[in-house]
Order: C-alpha cells, then sequence, then structure tokens
C-alpha cells in the first residue's frame, strides 16, 4: 500500500512540475517568444496643454514613457513620469563645433546633474560651426562625456540631417576616435532616409550595432524626400517597419524604441492612439515574418 501511495505522489509530482516546465520552456522545434520592445513618445509628440495631460494620456494608451525630451521641459517631465510610473528615456542636447573650437550650453551641465545616477541617455546633435572639423568634435565629445560618465550617464550621438555629423559613418569614425566607453550612437529612421537614402540600412545597423544604443522610428514612405513624406503616424508610409523591428531583434537593440513625431500635425491624440495600435500590428507582423532581412554589401 505504501508503494502505491509513493508511486502516486512520485507521478503526481512529475505531472505539475511538466505543467510548470511547459508554461516556461519552448517545445522543440519552437523559439522563446520575441520580447516586446518598450515604446516611449519623443516630446514633439507631446502638444498639450500640459506636461501632466500629455504623460497621463500615453500611460493610459500603453507607451512605456518620454524621450528626446527639451532640457528646459527636464524638470516637468522627470516628475509627471515619476508619478506615473513611466520613463524619461533619453534628454535632447545641442552644440556646435567650429575650426578650432566647440560651444554648448549650460543646460548639459544642468541635465547631467539632475539625471545623475539615472539610465536615461544624454542625446547630443553636432552642428556645424565655421569651417568645422572632427579634431574639435571629439574633443567636444570627450569633454561631455568625461562629465556623463562622473555621473554614471551614457552619451549618444545623434546624425541630424544638415548638422555637422549627419552620418551615420561618420558619427561612428568620431565616437570611436574618443575611446570613450560611455558614447554611442541614436539612430533616427528619418535622418538616415534622408540623409543617406542609397546606403542599405541593415547594413549600416550590423555594423553600428556594438554602439546602438538608441532607436527612433516613425511611418515613413521608403522613398521620402522631405519631412511630410518622413515623419508620419506609425501607421502611414511605404517603409517596412516590421522588417526593420525584426533586423533589430536579430541584431539584440536594446529594449526600447523611440516615436519621432516632429512635424505630424494630426490632433496628437489621434496619432498617439493610431500609432500604438500600428506598434502592434508590426510587432505582430515582425514575429510572422519569414523575410531575411538583406544582407550587408
Amino acid at each position: 500500500m505504501g508503494r502505491i501511495k509513493n508511486n502516486a505522489v512520485t507521478f503526481l509530482g512529475g505531472l505539475i512540475m511538466g505543467w510548470l516546465m511547459a508554461g516556461v520552456m519552448p517545445t522543440r522545434g519552437e523559439e522563446p517568444a520575441n520580447p516586446a520592445p518598450k515604446l516611449y513618445v519623443f516630446q514633439n509628440g507631446l502638444r498639450f496643454k500640459t506636461v501632466d495631460e500629455g504623460v497621463q494620456l500615453i500611460k493610459k494608451l500603453g507607451y512605456d514613457g518620454v524621450g528626446s525630451v527639451y532640457p528646459d521641459k527636464l524638470v516637468e517631465f522627470k516628475t509627471a513620469c515619476d508619478k506615473e510610473g513611466l520613463k524619461v528615456f533619453s534628454v535632447y542636447l545641442g552644440s556646435k563645433v567650429s575650426a578650432d573650437n566647440f560651444q554648448y550650453g549650460k543646460d548639459i551641465d544642468e541635465s547631467i546633474q539632475l539625471l545623475k545616477g539615472t539610465d536615461t541617455l544624454l542625446e547630443l546633435n553636432i552642428q556645424r560651426g565655421d569651417h568645422p572639423s572632427d579634431a574639435q568634435a571629439i574633443a567636444l565629445i570627450k569633454e561631455i562625456a568625461g562629465k556623463a560618465k562622473e555621473a554614471g550617464l551614457k552619451l549618444v550621438i545623434y546624425p541630424h540631417d544638415k548638422f555637422y555629423v549627419e552620418r551615420i559613418d561618420h558619427a561612428l569614425k568620431i565616437i570611436k576616435a574618443t575611446e570613450c566607453d560611455n558614447v554611442g550612437i541614436a539612430f533616427n529612421l528619418c535622418h538616415f532616409l534622408k540623409v543617406q537614402p542609397n546606403d542599405n540600412l541593415f547594413a549600416t545597423l550590423t555594423e553600428a550595432k556594438p554602439l546602438l544604443w538608441s532607436v527612433s522610428i516613425c511611418g515613413a514612405d521608403a522613398d521620402g524626400k522631405d519631412w511630410n513624406t518622413l515623419i508620419r503616424p506609425l501607421d502611414e508610409g511605404t517603409f517596412d517597419q516590421a522588417l526593420l523591428l525584426k533586423h533589430l531583434h536579430e541584431i539584440g537593440h536594446p529594449n526600447a524604441i523611440g516615436f519621432q513625431c516632429f512635424n505630424i500635425r494630426i490632433d496628437p491624440t489621434e496619432n498617439l492612439t493610431r500609432s500604438i495600435k500600428a506598434w502592434k500590428k508590426h510587432l505582430a507582423a515582425r514575429g510572422r515574418n519569414n523575410t531575411k532581412t538583406p544582407s550587408p554589401q
């Protein structure tokens, strides 16, 4: 009788363990579910009367926070996001380089002090002064990166159309020359399509992979020429968002993506509502997409 009881206990225990294992382990031939990246909204998409109104809306819709926050609004957005349990993913900062000097405002030092000890990224664009040089750009980055490192922060260089650093390859060259281990690169889809329309996107992202710490997307036409066609709600445009998300997953991009909203002129509530729905569809299509991403050339 004791043996029967023990066998029953062993069988039941094995059955429960099997149920538990089935819940956490893929069956043979299946891959673990792809984790969904977090999605945050650029500040330029929150055109509301108050910061609190915008932050409360994105929480309700399912966004994870806000990014590319302007320094003069950083305190307000950080306070609002902390209150709602959301995150400030990045702050957007400007600088300028010339032939023999570089410039940046006190807002960079103030942002570093405010964000000390957080994982909020410092996004830095590098604009054109008189006869700008790589040497001054490198010196600029090293100075700001040094201050950021003391505060436990990371700096990403933000290539921007018509600025001194506007191409991904140029940014990577400068970043590597600084030899700073807390400096990476931000990829913004609309600027890439505007500045490097003939370059292989997937080869570019693969090359940037070790330093690719920030990515932002938007609805866009693959052959768009201006911001009206290159920055749109996420349910518009001919660019294949699902294929881009698939490639980012393949190269192991960090688990957060920003939604660039500059120049999107429809009502912000409509834009954000439509775009979060489109985002979910793009993610689902990413999982079903069997198309191979183009090989680097």
